[in-house]
């Protein structure tokens, strides 16, 4: 297994706990990468009923903890030597429900309470389901084109004048360059729900906004994508910065 760049809230917020807590649960004999993976559903699933009744301070908490058990998963399996595609399935398939029923939830009860347009829901949850399939479709186009997952690295270089600085204090890091899909997620579905009703509104449009701008990148990516010559059997991706990957981008 190969290391990709972290998520910028998972590399500066969730690693420095998670580490040492990853350690210390990789030693014990009852403790399993995928009974790490179930307990983040639990509390995903929790979050959305709390969202979807109204609780969302209480939503708010259970979703940024159920992320961070998300991403202890992944190092107790790499502690432990334990990873495996089965582990991996389940892992993207309780993010995809925990991700979708909070989404749902909070929008239901922001609609109910006339809180929010229900335009603006359905938009929402509309924008989120094509957002997948765009970055599925172009992870596999990518990957049968043999361009890795298709992700920023094919574009961003970190000797531009700008953004050349950035990203090579992110090479440091080890962190992804651009925030993107798990901010979204952590400031609409767990931040601003702490706030209150109104907060949680204005994060709606700011998820809406988010997912419309992501589908069109990752269609941006494909055509391009597509159009790319194929590298030469063993030639591997073009060389970029390493660093310059945005793990999910």
């Amino acid at each position: 297994m190969t290391d990709r760049p972290r998520d910028v809230w998972t590399r500066l917020v969730i690693d420095p706990l998670a580490d040492p807590l990853s350690a210390w649960l990789a030693r014990r004999p009852a403790v399993t990468p995928d009974r790490v993976t179930l307990a983040s559903g639990l509390l995903g699933i929790a979050a959305a009923v709390c969202l979807a009744t109204g609780r969302l301070r209480i939503g708010g908490v259970l979703f940024l903890l159920r992320f961070f058990l998300d991403c202890v998963d992944g190092k107790v399996a790499r502690l432990q030597g334990s990873s495996s595609r089965r582990g991996a399935l389940l892992d993207v398939a309780t993010d995809v429900l925990c991700v979708s029923a909070g989404y749902a939830a909070l929008a239901g009860w922001l609609v109910a309470q006339d809180r929010t347009p229900p335009a603006v829901a359905v938009a929402l949850l509309a924008t989120l389901a094509t957002y997948g399939w765009t970055l599925a479709h172009r992870k596999h186009l990518a990957a049968e084109a043999g361009f890795g997952s298709g992700g920023s690295r094919l574009y961003l270089r970190d000797d531009v004048a700008l953004i050349g600085p950035w990203l090579r204090l992110c090479r440091r890091l080890g962190m992804s360059p651009v925030p993107w899909a798990v901010e979204a997620e952590t400031l609409v579905l767990g931040l601003l729900p702490l706030a209150g009703p109104r907060p949680a509104a204005v994060g709606l449009v700011v998820g809406l906004a988010f997912y419309v701008v992501a589908t069109v990148v990752n269609l941006r990516r494909m055509w391009r994508i597509a159009g790319m010559p194929v590298p030469a059997e063993g030639s591997g991706p073009p060389e970029v910065s390493e660093a310059s990957e945005a793990a999910g981008r």
